[in-house]
């Protein structure tokens, strides 16, 4: 019995165009570019090639340990960095277990109220309809899209009201609903068209989406107004630089599985007995926090083995693979990065989505969803270059990817892979809330088998903050990041990590020095 419930790609897409009335008629007339954001910014409209720093957290929507809270905490090392940063990015997994709508007011606008407009009144505000006083564009992660399935649904609202007696409720993050396939998280953040009467959608359409960018309309997103995202996946520009933020939920279609269904399913029942053990543990009153922790952990990282497993045995059967591919994204990111270097106006490019295509966090390091980013996100730049040719230079298609999922902070940089994401840098910031990960025992370089049997290291970290790092003195580290990108071309970028770790009932903040990213 599965935890929760994954919806399948296509329901995914098909779901969220209904929400936002994706290529709806109306729209279409007016020139509406659905996927395009341009941020107010008031009197202080930036020059192309101005500095400006920004901030990112991921994996943060977590109320578990409601006395230390790591979300709070992350909120509060981001908040001096707050008043001139351009704007916020979240890696997703904004609301655990299942992205419930009952979950956000402790989970989201608790620890992240100074970004809302009147955050003061956050105990009586709906997440529904928020308006941020500043600049907070998430991607939608795996748990945004989960569903708790039927039995543990009703399991959990039936104990729900002795979970809060015991304060068990921390710990579980779940009531008795689950994301309703994404519902909840379109609700609070996208601009949820298909709730607006038809008799006022053109009112609408002409209200909020007045921005113009290359010839076609677009939404203006207005800090303090109206702070609503377009799109699951959406691109914007700071500075010059151009922002592409996609939903690599629906691009983890993983390659044919080498072993045949009848061993598939064998591995599958094996992860279920195994998570079925964890549950008894769990069902322990015996159990301190450390322990409890761990083990929601292995639980978490069971279920999303067992999904992996559980789309390749439905690959297997699938008829027309094709359709489990987000052509349609995977084309719109391709298009778009090749317009972006052929405008004069753009001196960089910057990639943001939920699942990491390298990582050595131990749970997600050799994950089929993994490989399967990877693989496409290769198969895009590898597009790109060939589209360009010459004009690219010596430009890579993007200067930074930042994703989350994988429960750290990592810096990695890619070598000669063979394709078009040799050397970029690629950041993980995924460690701002739930559960840290270790870094695997094999360490900090990711290797691939070429096509004569040779191993070749593809990718190499360069720093790792997450459950007992050696970065952090051996602890135990939350964090958040601050990016600045300095003025001029070409393109430098600088991390601040924002580290801090839990030292009985108090934080104790173990900040690395800042990083300057290669170009």
């Amino acid at each position: 019995m599965n935890f929760a419930s994954d919806p399948s790609i296509q329901r995914k897409i098909s779901k969220m165009a209904a929400r936002v009335r994706w290529k709806h008629p109306e729209l279409i007339r007016q020139g509406i570019d659905q996927t395009r954001l341009v941020i107010d910014q008031g009197n202080d409209n930036p020059g192309i090639d101005d500095a400006f720093h920004f901030l990112v957290l991921g994996d943060s929507g977590t109320g578990r340990h409601r006395f230390q809270s790591p979300p709070r905490r992350i909120a509060e090392r981001l908040l001096p960095h707050k008043a001139d940063a351009a704007f916020l990015l979240h890696t997703g997994d904004v609301v655990y277990l299942v992205g419930a709508l009952d979950q956000y007011r402790a989970n989201f606008l608790r620890p992240y109220r100074e970004w809302l407009d009147h955050g003061n009144a956050w105990k009586s505000m709906s997440p529904e309809g928020l308006v941020f006083n500043q600049p907070f564009l998430p991607v939608p992660g795996n748990h945004d899209y989960y569903d708790l399935s039927l039995p543990i649904a009703l399991l959990a609202g039936l104990t729900l009201p002795l979970r809060r007696y015991l304060q068990w409720f921390d710990d579980v993050d779940a009531g008795w609903r689950g994301s309703r396939q994404g519902e909840t998280y379109a609700r609070v953040f996208l601009d949820v068209l298909n709730q607006i009467p038809p008799a006022r959608l053109t009112d609408h359409l002409e209200l909020h989406y007045d921005a113009v960018w290359d010839g076609h309309r677009c939404l203006r997103y207005r800090p303090g107004v109206n702070t609503r995202l377009p799109n699951r996946y959406f691109r914007f520009r700071q500075a010059g630089v151009d922002v592409f933020a996609i939903d690599s939920n629906t691009l983890m279609t993983p390659e044919k599985p080498t072993n045949n269904l009848r061993n598939l399913r064998g591995d599958l029942r094996s992860l279920e007995e195994r998570r079925t053990t964890l549950y008894k543990t769990l069902a322990s009153s015996n159990l301190d926090e450390t322990h409890r922790d761990e083990l929601f952990d292995a639980l978490e990282t069971l279920q999303e083995e067992c999904f992996d497993l559980q789309r390749q045995i439905k690959q297997l059967n699938q008829i027309n693979q094709a359709a489990l591919v987000d052509h349609e994204q995977l084309e719109w990111l391709k298009e778009g990065l090749i317009t972006s270097h052929r405008d004069p106006e753009v001196r960089g490019r910057i990639l943001t989505m939920h699942h990491p295509a390298y990582v050595t966090e131990k749970t997600k390091c050799n994950q089929a969803d993994t490989h399967a980013i990877r693989r496409q996100l290769r198969a895009v730049f590898d597009a790109v270059v060939r589209a360009l040719g010459e004009e690219l230079g010596s430009a890579k298609p993007v200067d930074l990817v930042l994703s989350g999922h994988a429960h750290c902070l990592e810096v990695l940089r890619t070598h000669d892979t063979g394709h078009a994401d040799s050397h970029i840098n690629w950041v993980i910031c995924g460690g701002s809330g739930y559960g840290l990960r270790a870094q695997r025992r094999e360490g900090a370089e990711i290797t691939e088998q070429t096509v004569d049997g040779k191993t070749r290291v593809v990718a190499t970290s360069e720093l790792f903050i997450g459950r007992n790092s050696t970065d952090a003195g051996g602890r135990d580290g939350y964090s958040g990041l601050r990016v600045d990108v300095a003025e001029g071309r070409p393109l430098t970028i600088r991390l601040t990590p924002l580290v801090s770790c839990r030292d009985g009932k108090s934080w104790l903040d173990a900040d690395p020095d800042p990083i300057s990213l290669r170009s």
